[in-house]
């Protein structure tokens, strides 16, 4: 009953982040749309997966470039976003918009970010980028995208070290991308700006051309899984669904975007859709969270 009860209140933090993140995007006319299981909820099940803990948005690259500048300036208290221009340690991938006054923080986050990282109860926002027509173009720019996230983990790694934590193995063997990078790049003493330029780096390569396509793509270290590239005609229209108690953006071609990504997207099957949680508690802020709770974790 007390795993439902958290349920219950992570699904309302959640829908009121959802409204704050379009309150910014019909502010600054940018365009976003219900993804991946978010989607297949609202098309199933007209909200939440029954077992699902969060929201995911794509919101489209060039609006995504406008997002990450304009929301953290509009996410005062109890609100926080999370990019790679206000918070160093983002992921580049994604952006995170949290409520502060809440607890809600993957193991992830747990093992990567530095102290003042807010870790309240979040939705993911993905950029949706343009894939290359072009075959030889494709494997360029996953070249590019590989390497420079790399680079970004080998970095993390790094980090690891000089904290005297134990490195992850993920992490730890791409060390010598990030020296690459800084040796062929010619900085001497790498700093926050230098990281910065370094994640913006990897989404250009994920972008790369503002020139309309025949597809679109959630682009990512593993970039072109075929079952995340979509016909770029599917998002050409999007309709209002209904979710929960309020509605959500859909991109008109669900039917096709859903059984390319799942298969038989119209049958439940449980499992996959709830983020690896280190510490969730809806009703404290993440502050006042007692890190010893941590599952599996000692306090850092």
């Amino acid at each position: 009953m007390e795993n439902q009860d958290n349920l219950r209140k992570t699904w309302e933090i959640e829908l009121d982040l959802l409204e704050k993140l379009k309150q910014i995007c019909k502010k600054y006319n940018l365009r976003y749309c219900a993804s991946s299981g978010t989607l297949l909820g609202a098309i199933r099940h007209k909200g939440f997966i029954p077992w699902d803990d969060d929201i995911d948005v794509f919101v489209m690259w060039p609006d995504y470039k406008t997002l990450m500048q304009v929301a953290p300036k509009e996410c005062q208290y109890p609100y926080c976003f999370q990019g790679v221009y206000n918070e160093t340690d983002s992921m580049p991938s994604a952006c995170r918009l949290r409520r502060s006054d809440t607890t809600g923080f993957t193991m992830w986050e747990h093992e990567n970010t530095g102290e003042t990282y807010d870790r309240g109860l979040f939705i993911d926002i993905f950029p949706l980028f343009t894939v290359p027509d072009d075959e030889n173009e494709k494997q360029l720019q996953k070249q590019k995208v590989i390497g420079y996230w790399e680079a970004i983990a080998g970095h993390t790694a790094l980090k690891h070290r000089q904290k005297n934590k134990g490195l992850s193995k993920n992490y730890e063997q791409y060390i010598p991308s990030f020296e690459k990078y800084v040796s062929q790049n010619g900085i001497e003493n790498f700093t926050e700006a230098d990281l910065i330029s370094l994640k913006e780096k990897y989404l250009e390569a994920c972008a790369w051309t503002n020139e309309r396509q025949k597809e679109v793509g959630a682009t990512s270290s593993k970039c072109h899984f075929r079952r995340l590239m979509w016909d770029t005609a599917w998002y050409d229209e999007m309709i209002e669904m209904p979710f929960e108690n309020t509605t959500i953006t859909c991109p008109a071609g669900y039917e096709q975007i859903l059984e390319r990504q799942y298969g038989d997207w119209r049958t439940p099957v449980r499992g996959g859709a709830m983020h690896e949680m280190a510490g969730l508690d809806p009703d404290t802020p993440w502050r006042e969270f007692d890190m010893s709770k941590v599952r599996g974790h000692e306090d850092k």
